[in-house]
């Protein structure tokens, strides 16, 4: 199990900016937190509007964020990002107070996925400060990302 672990936070975007001693650091105190949970294609692992605190690892397969707008009485869903291997979703889990979940994650394909408890690892990142940072960092970039992408969906339905 630490051997996926430490893989799936080697190739994830949100860990990118850490060595090798500080992801395995982190896969060591994180073993207990994380599960790989699978899925077949049309599962869907969350929902928008749900409340989770998990964050998740693609390992293995395609998963499709899609987020619904309501717009003068009807609503419309669209694709925000298709995601693969090394992709992190439900980034909301490191975040306080309740966190909702704000697009829906379906599987393209097969697919496996690292959960983590996002409490854990925040407390983690706390104790770890400049490991902290860094990942708080890229999750910014990444914030961003979507944001766009989410921006440029409702934008088309407009």
């Amino acid at each position: 199990m630490t051997g996926n672990i430490v893989e799936g936070l080697r190739t994830c975007e949100l860990f990118s900016t850490l060595d090798d001693s500080e992801i395995g650091n982190l896969a060591q105190a994180l073993a207990q937190s994380c599960q790989v949970e699978s899925f077949e294609a049309g599962d869907t692992i969350f929902s928008q509007g749900e409340h989770r605190k998990k964050l998740y690892i693609i390992i293995e397969g395609q998963v499709s964020l899609q987020r619904a707008f309501y717009i003068g009485g009807r609503e419309a869903t669209t694709p925000v990002a298709v995601l693969g291997k090394g992709r992190a979703m439900g980034w909301t889990a490191l975040l306080y107070g309740p966190r909702y979940v704000t697009a829906s994650a379906i599987c393209q394909k097969p697919t496996r996925v690292i959960t983590i408890d996002g409490d854990d690892l925040r407390a983690i990142l706390e104790e770890k400060p400049d490991v902290g940072f860094q990942v708080m960092a890229r999750l910014a970039c990444m914030l961003g990302d979507r944001l766009r992408a989410v921006y440029n969906a409702a934008e088309c339905h407009l």
